[in-house]
């Protein structure tokens, strides 16, 4: 019999909390990157916005007074970021490229950003997998089984994506519905069975035939309750404020990280309640 989501709840907590020091550890280190990429993009961002339209702090201003219905303002942040001219009227070719040119200096800092978020984030549920699977308590040798998992991970997230998601545009957001919570266990086998990858992705919708209501509703249950305890905790933080605004920051970022740290420990013990019960299917006669 599969546990039930109490079970599953209670059992996740007590797993967090034994290994509380590799994932504190994993917390900071993670949030920690994120910040300071966050930083970086941000950084890039303002000084780019202040090569192409001046003071940024200015446009802030301005930006403010229009929001109060001031009239003036709009017309000053129009001028100044030479999309109208003296006599009052927008020139429409200037005002395209100037979006034009924005977008195009954008793009490629922003694109940047997301695949080292990506990268990041990949390394941190891999890292925290194997964590919740093997259950060392040392951090480095947690961490050094993560650099040979990273690619067959991505290929399971691109695999299962394609599998499903990657039909809503064809059939339809029902397809995604039905297929993508069976391909939730992929990545627990491909650590702990060392399957490959299309065979992680197909062991997972096989072995959660007649488990898809229990895999969405305990998911759900799950996220509720990790993003309660974030938003309680985030609250706490702020009531005692006694952090600065980048201390406060990364925090935060901690936070999200050991959220994602119980999350993925519950998946896999959920994973693992699963497929230790096989659902019977009745064969015709």
């Amino acid at each position: 019999m599969t546990e039930t989501v109490g079970t599953l709840l209670k059992g996740s907590w007590s797993y967090f909390t034994a290994h509380a020091k590799p994932i504190l550890i994993a917390a900071v280190v993670f949030g920690v990157l994120m910040f300071g990429m966050q930083v970086v993009f941000e950084s890039k961002t303002n000084r780019s916005m202040e090569q192409r339209f001046g003071d940024i702090d200015q446009m802030e201003d301005l930006a403010e007074r229009i929001e109060d219905g001031d009239e003036e303002a709009f017309q000053e942040m129009m001028m100044q970021l030479g999309i109208m001219g003296d006599s009052g009227d927008i020139d429409e070719e200037t005002a395209r490229k100037a979006a034009s040119d924005l977008i195009g200096n954008m793009l490629p800092m922003f694109s940047v950003f997301l695949l080292v978020m990506m990268v990041i984030t990949i390394i941190a549920t891999t890292f925290y997998t194997v964590l919740a699977i093997e259950g060392s308590q040392d951090f480095m040798v947690t961490l050094r089984r993560v650099p040979a998992l990273i690619l067959p991970m991505l290929g399971v997230w691109i695999w299962s994506f394609i599998r499903s998601f990657a039909w809503i545009p064809i059939i339809g957001v029902i397809f995604a519905i039905v297929l993508g919570p069976r391909l939730v266990m992929s990545s627990v086998i491909l650590i702990k069975e060392q399957k490959g990858v299309f065979e992680s992705v197909s062991l997972s919708y096989s072995r959660s035939r007649g488990y898809w209501g229990k895999i969405v509703g305990n998911c759900i249950v799950g996220s509720l309750a990790v993003m309660l305890a974030v938003f309680v905790l985030s609250i706490l933080v702020e009531l005692v404020g006694t952090v600065s605004v980048t201390g406060a920051a990364i925090l935060a970022a901690a936070l999200q990280s050991a959220a994602t740290a119980y999350g993925t420990i519950f998946i896999v013990r959920l994973t693992n309640t699963i497929c230790a019960n096989p659902m019977q299917i009745a064969s015709k006669k």
